[in-house]
């Protein structure tokens, strides 16, 4: 039963960068991949917890002066995210600044976590825009402060993805807490050419905007994997013949292979389906990018299943480790597969395929945002209610285990959770097992 909590927006106010933003500078120039990029927000929330037993912790006001002061200055590096939108082509880089806004939330972070699952809950921690379009002339970046009872933080963050992807993210959120813990030796240095190497077209209609349907009603469930799980889930699927099995081939698929199931014991038949795959594609230019480059750098590429007993664990773990070998040996050559790209092959296909995709985010330093309190007890993400097919996997805060956002129609989430393989290997709702 959800917890009835107190809520308060008591503060909203625009943070501007600390110092203008040169003329030379206005207009930052998106790239073809920007371009691809569905103009919505990504978000992530941020959790601190006070401990009761230390001195260290600040009053509320000086966190949110520190935080602000501190936002000032990673803007002024940061100049994109202080302009706004023009016609997908550019940001005009103008310093309108960024939204800032203070809420409190009188209960305890414990109560919100174990219900974060639920909708109500968790738009308390975002700004109410998150859960819209970017609109025009909105801002490009709203942050979010929530002030909880027992004292404790929790800080939601919410970028247009069409100038940042998660690593951009991971970047700016420490650079941001670097400068508010006055680390002023290593001033943020983050890149802004992404349309010098993937150059901005106009008319093409690889950028048609893909608008996923949300007439079905979309459920967001966590699925927690430990270590250990991880260990045995390789150790099942290693005598398909495959060495060096990854974190995400066998997360991947068994979540892959679990929703395809779920899909055929609803409709009663099997329906051939397509996994889009993201990739940072920073390391794998013929001179590697560093992580400091702003936008979106990521392709996708497809793994493919046809026929029904391409379903099992195995046999997916073999399809994504050639996808991904494929996709690393043709990237230079053709580019791989791009967002807008996977849009038409949903279009094309129609009623023929089912599309999922599958992003992860680890091995990104979410859990090295220190403001000056300490390092988050918890990161999580906040998904659009109209995502469908979606799996998002993350850290947890070990950086071995997985936690895995995964976004179905209600009806397949019903028999996703309830699948006896998917069980043996995650715990569901892990925040309410904390």
């Amino acid at each position: 039963m959800e917890t009835l909590v107190q809520f308060q927006v008591f503060s909203e106010t625009i943070i501007k960068p600390s110092s203008p933003t040169p003329i030379s500078f206005r207009y930052h120039k998106l790239s073809s991949i920007d371009q691809s990029i569905q103009n919505v927000y990504g978000s992530m929330a941020f959790f601190y917890q006070k401990s009761h037993a230390s001195d260290d912790w600040p009053p509320n006001e000086i966190i949110s002066q520190v935080l602000q002061i501190a936002l000032s200055k990673t803007l002024t590096y940061y100049y994109p995210m202080a302009g706004r939108l023009l016609n997908n082509l550019f940001v005009d880089c103008n310093d309108t600044g960024a939204q800032f806004i203070e809420a409190r939330i009188q209960c305890p972070m414990s109560e919100i976590l174990k219900q974060y699952s639920h909708s109500q809950l968790k738009e308390q921690i975002f700004p109410r825009s998150l859960f819209s379009c970017v609109p025009e002339g909105g801002s490009l970046l709203i942050v979010q402060l929530n002030y909880f009872g027992c004292g404790s933080i929790a800080v939601g963050v919410c970028t247009a993805h069409k100038v940042a992807d998660a690593s951009t993210i991971s970047t700016f959120m420490n650079d941001w807490a670097a400068m508010a813990r006055r680390e002023s030796s290593d001033f943020p240095s983050p890149h802004f050419n992404g349309a010098s190497l993937f150059p901005p077209v106009l008319n093409d209609p690889k950028l048609v905007q893909y608008n996923p349907p949300n007439s079905e009603t979309i459920v967001t469930k966590r699925f927690l994997f430990h270590a250990s799980k991880i260990e045995e889930l390789k150790a099942m699927a290693a005598d398909s013949g495959l060495n060096n099995l990854t974190r995400y081939e066998v997360v991947t698929a068994l979540i892959y292979s679990c929703a395809i199931c779920a899909t055929m014991m609803n409709t009663g038949s099997f329906r051939p389906s397509i996994l889009a795959n993201a990739v940072n594609i920073r390391s794998l230019t013929i001179s590697p990018l560093p992580q400091k480059y702003v936008g979106n750098f990521v392709r996708f590429f497809p793994v493919c299943v046809t026929l029904d007993d391409e379903v099992g664990l195995k046999i997916l773990v073999h399809k994504l480790r050639d996808g991904k070998i494929k996709f690393h040996n043709e990237f230079n050559e053709i580019g791989g597969m791009s967002g807008g790209e996977v849009a038409m092959v949903k279009g094309n296909e129609g009623n023929n395929f089912d599309v999922y995709y599958c992003s992860s985010l680890c091995t990104f330093p979410f859990y090295d945002v220190d403001f000056g309190w300490g390092r988050p007890s918890l990161v999580c993400l906040a998904a659009r209610g109209e995502v469908m097919n979606t799996f998002i996997l993350m850290d947890m805060e070990d950086g071995i285990g997985i936690d895995a956002h995964v976004m179905l129609k209600q009806v397949d989430m019903c028999v996703f959770e309830r699948n006896e393989l998917l069980r043996s290997f995650a715990y569901s709702d892990p925040i309410s097992r904390m």
